[in-house]
C-alpha cells in the first residue's frame, strides 16, 4: 500500500502555531498497521513541531494509552488493525484515559455506518484513504482552534468571575451606604 495511501502531497497550508495554544509540545498518537502510512504520517507531524507517538497496532496503542501520564491531545487510529484490538477499541480507550483527547478514526474499508459508529461513540471525525496531507492539517488545525477557543474560553470565564465579584462587593457597600444615609435622614429633624 504504502505511501499511496495519500493521493498527493499537501498544499503548503500553514498550521496554527501551535506554541500559541499549548506551552509544549501538543502530543499524538498515531496508530496504524500500515508501516509506510504511519512512519509517513508520524514524520509529517513532527515537522509541524508536534511530539509523535506511534503504535504498531491496535494492541500497542491501548498500551500505550493506559501506560502514558501524559495527555494525548490527538489520537489518529486505524480502524481495522488486525488481528487485536481495532480503532473502536482505542477509540474506547483514549477516551477512557485521556478523555480530552481528539480521536480521528481512520479507514480504508469506510461506509456511512462505521463513520456513524465512529462519530457516536466520540471520535472527532473520520477519515478515509487515501487522503491528502492536506486534510490532516484541516483536521489538526480545527482541534488546535477548538483548544484555543477552550482557553480563551476559561480566561474570560475567570475574569468574569472576578468581575462578578468585584461587582457583588460594590452592590453590598452601595446598600450599607443607603442605609446609613436613610438612618441619616431619618435623625435629621424637620
Amino acid at each position: 500500500m504504502g505511501r499511496e495511501v495519500f493521493k498527493k502531497s499537501a498544499d503548503k497550508m500553514a498550521m496554527v502555531n501551535i506554541a500559541e495554544v499549548f506551552p509544549g509540545k501538543a502530543r499524538i498518537l498515531v496508530a496504524d498497521d500500515n508501516s509506510d502510512l504511519r512512519l509517513t504520517l508520524c514524520e509529517y507531524l513532527e515537522s509541524h513541531n508536534f511530539m509523535v507517538t506511534p503504535a504498531r497496532d491496535g494492541s500497542e496503542a491501548i498500551n500505550v494509552l493506559q501506560s502514558t501520564r501524559c495527555n494525548f491531545e490527538i489520537v489518529f487510529t486505524d480502524l481495522v488493525m488486525p488481528p487485536g484490538p481495532d480503532g473502536m477499541e482505542v477509540l474506547k480507550i483514549a477516551k477512557q484515559f485521556h478523555p480530552s483527547s481528539y480521536v480521528v478514526v481512520m479507514t480504508g474499508y469506510s461506509s456511512i455506518e462505521t463513520a456513524i459508529e465512529s462519530i457516536r461513540r466520540g471520535a472527532f471525525d473520520y477519515l478515509t484513504k487515501p487522503f491528502k496531507l492536506a486534510q490532516i492539517d484541516i483536521i489538526v488545525n480545527r482541534i488546535l482552534e477548538y483548544f484555543a477557543m477552550l482557553d480563551d474560553n476559561k480566561r474570560l470565564s475567570a475574569k468574569l468571575a472576578v468581575i462578578n465579584e468585584r461587582s457583588t462587593t460594590i452592590d453590598s457597600r452601595l446598600e450599607r451606604i443607603e442605609f446609613l444615609l436613610s438612618s441619616l435622614v431619618a435623625k435629621v429633624p424637620t
